[in-house]
């Protein structure tokens, strides 16, 4: 009687371990690829830049991938995304997504959008919004929006700001993807993000989160 218990044991502690294991390399696979796209949306400065970038990501596996060339205003736009699927599925952690957008007009690098949101429902989901403008036209300040503080921010800015300012701008938190109960406020997915700048009115106003 004993043998046999043991056995059954030791194969359960062993399909235990393995599944745990097999987590923790999702887990970190999930921290990687979040960060390698962060680290894209941080080295585009030109069009240039968004070919190169494009071809690397195309390549990952683990990111979703879609391009438009008949956006809005006459805009091409690449879209990348990474989703923590089985964590949440399994309740480990609550439905966290990391999203880019580039938007290109007549050949010219338009915007480059960095989104973070977490939770489960709507009214509790935190979320960041991170948007870089280029052109002449594009804005000439660094700017948060407040209005859905704590849980939402948008910050917006141009090309023309600081590597440092932009650099804490894209400092986005990949441990949301893995963390036990999630990251439940704008402050958590963007460290600092209400020191960025004094909040001001934005142009990203209208912007709706999901």
């Amino acid at each position: 009687m004993r043998t046999p218990l043991l056995r059954a044991l030791f194969w359960l502690t062993a399909g235990i371990l393995l599944f745990a294991g097999g987590l923790t390399i999702y887990a970190m696979r999930l921290r990687s690829l979040s960060q390698k796209l962060i680290n894209s949306a941080s080295e585009i400065h030109s069009t240039a830049d968004v070919e190169r970038q494009i071809a690397i990501l195309r390549n990952r596996r683990g990111l979703d991938f879609w391009q438009d060339s008949s956006a809005q205003n006459g805009d091409q736009t690449y879209e990348v995304r990474i989703e923590n699927g089985l964590l949440h599925r399994l309740r480990v952690v609550p439905p966290t997504m990391l999203g880019m957008t580039i938007a290109i007009h007549d050949g010219n690098l338009r915007y480059i959008i960095v989104t973070m949101f977490a939770g489960r429902k709507p009214s509790t989901t935190s979320g960041v919004w991170v948007q870089e403008w280029f052109g002449s036209d594009s804005v000439s300040a660094f700017h948060v929006n407040d209005n859905r503080k704590p849980w939402k921010a948008t910050v917006e800015f141009s090309s023309a700001a600081s590597a440092a300012q932009r650099g804490k701008a894209f400092s986005l938190n990949t441990n949301c993807f893995v963390k036990l109960g999630g990251c439940k406020s704008a402050e958590e997915i963007l460290p600092g993000v209400w020191l960025l700048t004094s909040p001001v009115s934005s142009k990203l106003d209208r912007q709706s989160y999901p």
